[in-house]
């Protein structure tokens, strides 16, 4: 970003932090308070999440901590579930796929959906109402992980307020100062029923549960230091006098991180107050600028310009610059890059290592019963949440991911075993604890047996770009459970060929005609497009695993090798799309939000692109053909679809359809909305800009591929990562190419193929250094 990334922190006078004024970071800011708790600014450090609203005389801060989630009841797939998967096998068999519908959802499904992620509570912070408030001021600092309130009263008095989310010292802080004197009180409001609020030796104690017989226990403390007098009554803190206060947070619970089906044994409640004990003792300035270099250590490493946005543009507030383009400008670039970095800063805030990964709302969210219970959605959301990991230099953040997919298998395995499958596998949806069985009450959102395969992408695409062959190494297990599954799963079609026993096409619907002649609509079927490019991709995945780690002559990995040819491969209808079933059934939604379809290509990569015309044409009709009937229409579906344009290397579509999720599909904070809030396209619109200027597809680097030339004509982006561990800088000017640093990393090979416009040059490393290209090289 033009505006530098890495801001330098300076102590005014009035004791606040705030980013030196010469050099000046990604911001998103408003002159007003939030009205609602998803148009406040989000701080997290992986664990800990808060947003404070900016309201004036009481202010309302959203605690979250990411193992607080309900637990109702256990939950398994039946029994019997093998007798009756074979039962719906055969009615589909039989062409009645109602019917299969109809058994399905009556003997596999029992209506159950994953439990709820919930909060923690609200702190409120009374600020006396003497003075008439004349102007509030509300950002939130991209680049320091800083939200700061700022309250001008008629008086003359300046209140600022600062939440930051500390990973080294694993709290949230509050750091209160005033110009003149002044007296607040602190309160803690439980959300959940059953929670208490009391004061203990000085510190404001929370305690309580998540709701469900199972559900997490959690205490939270807040403590104050502070210039002035402290008091505390029976649920209050209070500080009078004060010019300078700081109220530090957190939270502990009795999830055990490695099981986190089996509690804490007692005495898990220390942790809160150790960690309060630890802070006591340290300043909030060293504590903030501890804070702050850590999450610059993520943050700085990569640096966007898409342009010049004009000065005045740059005066206006964040929700003004949106406005703007939802009413259809295009010449605020400098918003665009911070929509890209808003991606990689929800990452780093609601992704670290030791945590847990990012759910349906990140690390955020107000409700008890949230929306789709802000859970782990296996379909598509969870993978998108990290499709920027690897892209965007924020490897470390994949790591949770990965941890989550360890603590999921022995519940996964059980459900392949009582279904009479080998392996590993997930229904489409589950919860921190991981519950595996087909959920909910209708076939079209249970009758999805991939996910599982889905999240072992990530695994594969972590080793492409770092070539790390112990983390390969040690996910080997992982992998063959995975591989296991997808091959139980294969069934004999009409024809011969393997093909997936039963599927939904995810949440999607078909139509048919019945025994009667009648249309039909049905949710199951057998080898479905979805499920064949998934059975593919992880036989594949599993013999490039095997090739890295010597495992090639292996039996099993031989057996996957000989079943490849055997699979069928989805076929071209004769309107040119690539088919969604194995038979040419009607849609039900032409303008689906799920293109599960086209997963070989985007972000599987089992249809070759560059290579394979006829099959990159179908694509291109699918995803046309979705969009002509309303498709995309959610935050999450369009980022797929700028990806999708992205690595067809279309800039002008990757463009249009990144300017449109600002129109349709974004809040005044930035947050991608599904409706409602829902994190997912945050990040899969940032992983998409990053597709939009470079690839590194099939062993070669690709420069600026889908460029919007007519929106970005100059500009740069460094630190984005390519697969085989290189890190490129990428500078452009007049739409055109002007140099391309290229550093090898310490596994990367000493040379490497490079693309530009369709030109091809083979870079060659000395001594790891890096390598300078231009558009002359080409």
């Amino acid at each position: 970003m033009k505006n530098l990334i890495i801001a330098l922190l300076s102590l005014t006078t009035s004791g606040v932090l705030m980013a030196d004024t010469a050099i000046l970071s990604p911001k998103i800011w408003d002159d007003g308070p939030a009205t609602k708790w998803d148009l406040a600014y989000p701080v997290g450090n992986g664990r800990l999440g808060a947003m404070p609203w900016g309201t004036f005389p009481q202010e309302k801060i959203l605690i979250n901590e990411e193992t607080i989630w309900e637990n109702k009841v256990e939950m398994k797939t039946g029994e019997h579930a093998a007798k009756h998967l074979e039962i719906v096998r055969d009615l589909i068999a039989k062409g009645d796929y109602l019917a299969a519908d109809n058994y399905f959802e009556k003997n596999l499904q029992d209506g159950g959906r994953p439990n709820s992620y919930q909060l923690a509570g609200w702190l409120n912070i009374d600020y006396p109402a003497d003075a008439e408030l004349k102007s509030t001021y509300r950002e939130l600092d991209l680049a320091t992980g800083i939200a700061t309130n700022r309250y001008t009263l008629a008086d003359g008095n300046v209140i600022t307020q600062q939440v930051v989310a500390s990973t080294p010292d694993d709290v949230i802080a509050i750091h209160i100062t005033s110009k003149n004197p002044l007296s607040i009180a602190v309160h803690y409001q439980p959300e959940l029923k059953g929670c208490e609020v009391v004061t203990e030796k000085g510190q404001l104690v929370l305690t309580g549960a998540a709701s469900g017989p199972m559900g997490t226990l959690f205490t939270s403390r807040v403590m104050a230091i502070s210039d002035g007098k402290l008091s505390a009554s029976e649920s209050t803190l209070a500080v009078s006098d004060t010019k300078y206060t700081t109220l530090y947070l957190t939270v502990a619970t009795n999830v055990d991180r490695q099981q986190p089906g089996k509690p804490l044994p007692d005495g898990w409640e220390k942790k809160a107050l150790d960690d309060l004990n630890a802070v006591g003792k340290r300043s909030y300035d060293v504590l903030c600028k501890d804070a702050v270099t850590d999450h610059q250590q993520y943050f700085s490493r990569v640096d966007a310009d898409f342009g010049t946005t004009a000065a005045d543009i740059l005066k206006l507030p964040t929700d003004d610059r949106l406005k703007r383009i939802q009413q259809g400008a295009h010449d605020d670039p400098d918003l665009f890059e911070t929509y890209f970095q808003f991606g990689r800063y929800l990452l780093i805030a609601s992704s670290r290592p030791g945590t847990f990964p990012a759910n349906l709302q990140g690390l955020w969210n107000s409700h008890p019963k949230a929306p789709w219970g802000s859970d782990y959605h296996l379909n598509i959301n969870l993978q998108m949440n990290y499709w920027l990991a690897e892209t965007t230099n924020l490897a470390e953040m994949h790591g949770p991911l990965f941890h989550l997919i360890d603590t999921y298998q022995d519940r996964g395995r059980e459900m392949a075993k009582r279904m009479g499958m080998d392996g590993w596998c997930m229904g489409h949806a589950t919860d921190l604890w991981g519950y595996a069985k087909p959920m909910a009450n209708k076939a079209r959102w249970g009758g999805s047996f991939f996910s599982a395969q889905w999240l072992t992408f990530h695994i594969m695409e972590h080793y492409r770009f770092n070539l790390d062959k112990a983390f390969l190494a040690k996910n080997w297990d992982t992998l063959t459970a995975s591989t296991k599954f997808a091959k139980s799963w294969l069934t004999p079609g009409p024809d011969g060929k393997l093909i997936s026993r039963i599927g939904a096409s995810p949440e999607n619907q078909f139509l048919y005609q019945d025994k009667d002649g009648k249309t039909v609509t049905a949710s199951l079927s057998s080898g479905v497009t979805f499920d064949q490019f998934m059975i593919v991709q992880v036989f594949n995945d599993y013999l490039e695993a095997s090739e890295v780690l010597g495992k090639s002559d292996d039996p099993f990995v031989q057996e996957i090798k000989a079943t490849i040819p055997k699979v069928y491969q989805p076929h071209i209808g004769k309107d040119g799309r690539l088919m969604e079933w194995l038979h040419p059934f009607g849609e039900r939604e032409p303008g689906h939000r799920h293109m599960s379809h086209v997963i070989g290509a985007y972000p599987g990569n089992q249809i070759n692109l560059e290579t394979d015309p006829k099959m990159r044409s179908a694509v291109v009709k699918s995803i046309e053909g979705r969009l002509s009937h309303g498709g995309a229409a959610t935050g999450w579906s369009r980022a797929w679809i700028i990806g999708m344009f992205a690595r067809l290397s279309d800039g002008p579509e990757a463009y249009s359809n990144l300017h449109t999720i600002l129109v349709r599909s974004t809040l005044p904070n930035l947050w991608d909305s599904h409706p409602p809030f829902q994190i997912d396209g945050n990040f899969g619109a940032s992983a998409a800009v990053a597709e939009m200027l470079l690839h590194s597809h099939n062993g070669e680097i690709k420069l600026l591929p889908a460029l919007p030339t007519d929106h970005w004509p100059t500009g740069h982006i460094t630190g984005l990562r390519a697969r085989g561990d290189f890190t490129v800088d990428i500078h452009w000017k007049d739409g055109k190419l002007t140099k391309a640093i290229i550093t090898p990393g310490p596994k990367a090979t000493d040379k490497v193929k490079v693309v530009y416009q369709g030109k091809t040059i083979e870079v060659k490393f000395t001594e790891g250094k890096a390598t300078t290209v231009t558009a002359d090289s080409f």
